[in-house]
């Protein structure tokens, strides 16, 4: 693979920054940039690599969760009960 895309600043006097440099390991499913191992976030429910800003963005959408509890039949059957 090729070097992270990240580009670090050390604060807002640092307009240009500088590229991360490290060799990268995963791509952003979102806008494709390539990421290295500090520069990747995986989401915990649908298992997709984002990089920071995405990662952000993707938490405000909504994910379709399974429910903790019982399965539609069972609660039908619960309710004979």
């Amino acid at each position: 693979m090729s070097d992270c895309e990240i580009v670090m600043v050390r604060g807002v006097e640092d307009a240009n920054g500088y590229p991360c440099g490290r060799t990268s390991v995963a791509e952003c499913c979102d806008c494709g940039a390539k990421l290295c191992d500090l520069h990747f976030e995986e989401c915990d429910l649908c298992h997709e690599t984002y990089c920071s800003m995405c990662f952000l963005f993707h938490m405000d959408e909504p994910h379709a969760k399974p429910n903790a509890g019982s399965s539609v039949k069972d609660e039908a059957e619960r309710r004979r009960a």
